[in-house]
């Protein structure tokens, strides 16, 4: 991937994205795309705190088109290590992705001298809750407000998982 050819790979891989998301979730997602940009240190280290984080954040930023958006990223292009595209959130008449982008500058020093030159990565990701994982499909929105669906789903999930827990410890 070059500078010049990052707008065509973006459009792809939220191709892809949507494409997973129609594949595993119950919603109907829209194909009128925005984007917001994430830096991914901009988050914190701990797991549950940075999804919370993350979550809470992103909520104030404005969606952009993509042409904004990759004005954005170019600028960071040199220091990019790895780029993710995210759902964060789907409506009924947009979709709103999330570029979460992780620095090269941010990684241990001797790493950094292998990985210097090379050009970023690009990936597709879905976050899928625990109860999906049986192959169940999920919403979405699920880390952006989950809603009672989820949350009942979630509940019988724990409560199976608690359960098969304590038949392995005896």
């Amino acid at each position: 991937m070059t500078p010049e050819s990052l707008e065509e790979n973006i459009k792809s891989i939220a191709a892809r994205l949507i494409e997973l998301a129609e594949e595993q979730c119950w919603n109907k997602i829209s194909h009128q795309l925005t984007f917001i940009v994430s830096d991914f240190s901009e988050f914190g280290a701990d797991f549950r705190e940075r999804r919370k984080l993350k979550s809470k954040i992103n909520r104030y930023k404005t969606p952009l088109p993509l042409d904004a958006v990759i004005e954005v990223v170019k600028k960071e292009y040199q220091d990019l290590y790895d780029i993710n595209l995210y759902i964060f959130k789907a409506l009924q008449k947009e979709t709103i992705i999330e570029i979460q982008y992780f620095r090269k500058s941010n990684m241990e020093l001797d790493y950094y001298e292998k990985i210097k030159d090379n050009p970023p990565m690009l990936h597709a990701k879905i976050t899928q809750p625990g109860y999906s994982l049986d192959g169940d499909k999920f919403d979405i929105n699920w880390e952006s407000g989950g809603g009672l669906r989820h949350y009942w789903k979630s509940f019988l999930y724990e409560f199976k998982y608690k359960r098969i827990m304590k038949k392995l410890k005896k």
